[in-house]
């Protein structure tokens, strides 16, 4: 069983949060994938498989998830947790590998169309996961560590990705938490996804909830009040990326070149402020990226979120534009995600919701 979950991690984390993983479950790291998963499966029967698989379940409950939130009744909670609680999940290739994926020659002959693999639950929400078969043009990370010389390519690039096309497995999650009144979706985001089909993915699983009859979602909670208080709060979190509009008809893109152990927060960068001090004036912000560095057990950890509109304002040009969803990615842990999304209920306002 341990060869599927790695090829699992490989398939859905960075490198650089692989060896998190790794490393939190004692595991010794080679250089790069390959050679760390020999020299992993020349001492498989030495490893903690099970601990390693709730490393991968709380991924595929939070890591790279665009989130939908949608507000819930006490009523709606109690219907949601018992069709959860009481649901008999069939049995399938996929619920029989979950929480490894299939293999691509499984993936690429399965049906597309969404189905429960696991009825997850944990001290913070019980959830539905399913799992859904698409085609999309693949980004992967290739580690330095893979070359004949990692350091000289280290000094040339900040990371290197191959792509490709091919079919993908994807994770979704329908979850409802124990302690905030807001039903979430959260749909499965692999790099380079296009938009169009993760709202597709999330009008899908939409219906799905629909069709039990435990609820009715209709609108999501508009999300864009909490990118103008993120944006004020220069106390929370590193602000990496910005997109605003100014009275002078420009669109500016801010972003912060990410280094090493460096924080830099693009809302105190000297360029910004000097042009927003020009200004008569303010911005209008409708676009953001926060991240929240932190180091716990010996690992660095930075969970994020990006809150982004098609524009500066809504329907008209006069109303504020409206953010249905928020990408929540770089989650390694349930507790990362939970973090971010405290974050966002406090600076959206959802607490009163």
């Amino acid at each position: 069983m341990l060869l599927p979950i790695l090829d699992t991690l490989r398939q859905r984390m960075s490198w650089s949060n692989a060896k998190t993983v790794l490393r939190q479950t004692g595991l010794d790291i080679g250089q790069g994938w390959q050679k760390t998963i020999k020299k992993l499966l020349n001492r498989e029967d030495e490893i903690d498989v099970a601990r390693l698989e709730l490393w991968l379940v709380e991924h595929i409950l939070c890591g790279e998830k665009f989130t939908k939130i949608y507000p819930m009744t006490d009523g709606d909670r109690e219907r949601l947790h018992h069709f959860f609680s009481s649901l008999v999940v069939a049995q399938a290739p996929a619920t029989e590998a979950y929480p490894a994926m299939l293999t691509q020659e499984v993936i690429d002959v399965a049906e597309q169309d969404f189905s429960v693999v696991r009825v997850e639950s944990n001290e913070d929400g019980i959830g539905l996961v399913l799992s859904s078969i698409f085609a999309m043009k693949v980004r992967e990370e290739i580690e330095f560590d893979e070359f004949e010389d990692p350091a000289e390519m280290r000094s040339k690039f900040d990371e290197i990705v191959g792509v490709k096309f091919r079919k993908v497995q994807l994770f979704h999650v329908i979850w409802v938490p124990h302690h905030r009144p807001q039903l979430e979706i959260r749909v499965d985001c692999l790099p380079g996804m296009p938009e169009a089909a993760i709202h597709a993915h999330h009008s899908r699983l939409r219906e799905i909830i629909n069709e039990t009859g435990a609820t009715h979602l209709t609108v999501p909670i508009n999300l864009f009040p909490a990118v103008r208080a993120f944006y004020d709060d220069d106390e929370d979190g590193i602000v990496s990326e910005i997109t605003f509009s100014t009275t002078t008809s420009a669109i500016k893109n801010e972003k912060m070149i990410k280094r090493s152990r460096e924080k830099l927060d693009q809302r105190k960068e000297t360029y910004h402020l000097g042009g927003k001090d020009a200004l008569s004036t303010d911005i209008r912000l409708f676009r953001i990226t926060v991240d929240w560095p932190k180091e716990e057990d010996g690992a660095i950890f930075v969970p994020s979120i990006t809150l982004a509109a098609t524009g500066p304002s809504g329907r008209g040009g006069s109303a504020d534009p409206v953010i249905s969803g928020a990408f929540v990615g770089n989650c390694i842990r349930a507790a990362d995600y939970e973090f971010v999304i405290e974050r966002l209920g406090r600076k959206a306002g959802l607490a009163e919701k």
